[in-house]
This record gives structure tokens, sequence and C-alpha cells, in this order.
């Protein structure tokens, strides 16, 4: 009977190590896992919120425009899989919250050469499971650094091109009970372009100048306000009339 319990126990850790590997190359336990890019969400009064959910929406990959920004700084949302150990009844402290530290980050190009290695410190917290769900918290680190997204820029600016990047991250931190955690490396593709998020609509031309297109229209054209980006050049499309001087706003340029 010891032996038919032990060659389940391994089938089971073997099948749990398996599919940990195999769905975001996890290097530890899984108690702090990396569950995705968080969509950003519509500014209101010129700031966003994002709210952490489980079920997203999440973002397949990221949009970088070196036209405007120099690096890319998504926000993540973080689980913490461990069961709580808090007990108020008994004076038992809650140890398996989670403090956040910074993350670990490389960045290579599609063929897999590396454009930069660095770490990010920041800071968060994320509670313990509860009810069976993962403990969630959103979490803000740099997946593209200046020096990666520069490199990018030097291929891509001439020809208003795109370059496809791959960020491998893996998160740090403590819990509240002085235990060192790392989640597994997770990889998120990246799309470094040069004006890709630049759009150009109807309305956004001044009909008075010669040369047309020119995207010279006022932004108060059409009288409805022009929806600003959470982050200019990140993952959201910016209206060409909020970008006016810059070549990659510019139509003729094209």
């Amino acid at each position: 009977m010891a032996s038919t319990t032990r060659k389940i126990v391994a089938g089971l850790a073997g099948a749990a190590f398996a599919a940990l590997s195999a769905s975001s190359c996890v290097d530890n336990d899984g108690s702090l896992v990396i569950i995705g890019i968080m969509s950003p969400p519509v500014a209101t009064g010129g700031t966003c919120a994002y709210t952490a959910n489980i079920i997203g929406p999440f973002l397949s990959y990221g949009t970088l425009d070196v036209a405007f920004a120099d690096q890319y700084i998504p926000t993540l949302l973080i689980g913490n899989q461990m069961n709580p150990q808090g007990n108020q009844s008994i004076d038992r402290v809650e140890t398996d919250n989670v403090i956040l530290q910074g993350a670990i980050v490389r960045v290579t190009d599609a063929a897999g050469a590396t454009l930069d290695n660095y770490t990010v410190p920041g800071d968060g917290f994320v509670p313990p499971s509860s009810g069976g769900t993962a403990g969630i918290a959103s979490f803000a680190t740099t997946l593209v650094s200046p020096t990666a997204a520069d490199a990018a820029r030097q291929e891509v600016a001439a020809n208003f091109g795109t370059k496809r990047l791959i960020a491998y991250v893996k998160v740090y931190g403590t819990t509240t009970g002085g235990t060192h955690l790392e989640s597994g490396e997770v990889a998120f593709p990246v799309n470094a372009c040069f004006g890709c998020l630049v759009t150009f609509p109807d309305g956004s031309d001044d009909e008075a100048q010669t040369v047309q297109p020119n995207c010279l229209a006022t932004s108060s054209t059409g009288g409805s306000a022009i929806t600003q980006p959470c982050l200019t050049g990140q993952d959201q499309y910016i209206d060409c009339r909020l970008c006016q001087g810059n070549v990659a706003c510019d139509p003729a340029a094209r």
C-alpha cells in the first residue's frame, strides 16, 4: 500500500511540474505567478485606473511606439497562490502576504540576441488566496528598457517599421513571514514600432493648407474631445492631432 501511495504522489508531482513548465516556465513551486499584462483602461479625467481582475482583460502582446516612448512600462497582474495562515481566534498573524520588491528582466530580439538585462526595483502587495482563488494585485514594471528601445528605434525609425522583441520577466518579493519568493520567468512579445500607434481620423486635416493630407486641424475640430492614451506610445492609439510636430504624426511623411 505504501509503495502504491508513493507512486501516486510521484505521478501527481510529475504532472504538476510538467503543467507548470509548459504554461509559464515556472522555476519554483508556483506560489507567486505572473498572470498576464493588463489591458490599459480608458483614461477618465486624465487618470488611468487599473483594476485587478483575475479574468482580465489581458494583452496577448505589447506595443511600444518608439516615436513617442523610450521604454515600455505595462501593468502586470500578479497572483499569490499560497493559502492564508492567519487566524485571529488564536492570535496567529498572516505570514503569506507577499510584499513585491521588483522584477528581473532580459530583452531579446526575435532571433534570441540579447538587447538588455536588468533588475527593476518596485513595490506592491499581494494577499494570499481566498476560496481557492489566487490573491491578486497589479504591478507596473519596465519590460523594455531605454537601451533595448533605442536599439529597436535605430532599425525602425527610417521606414516606419516594426521589430518584434521578447521580454522575459520574473517578479520577486518577500512574504510577511520572511520567505523570499520568485515567480517563474514568463516571456511576453512586444512589437517596437515607429508611428504604428498613430491614427489619422476624418476631420484631422486642415483643408485650407496646400499640402494634403496634413493633420493640422485643431484638436477641438469636430466638437468632441479626443481620447488621450494612458501612456503615449504604449498599447493605445494616439490621434495625430495630439502629436502635431512629430514626424510620425505627419501623414505626408509616410
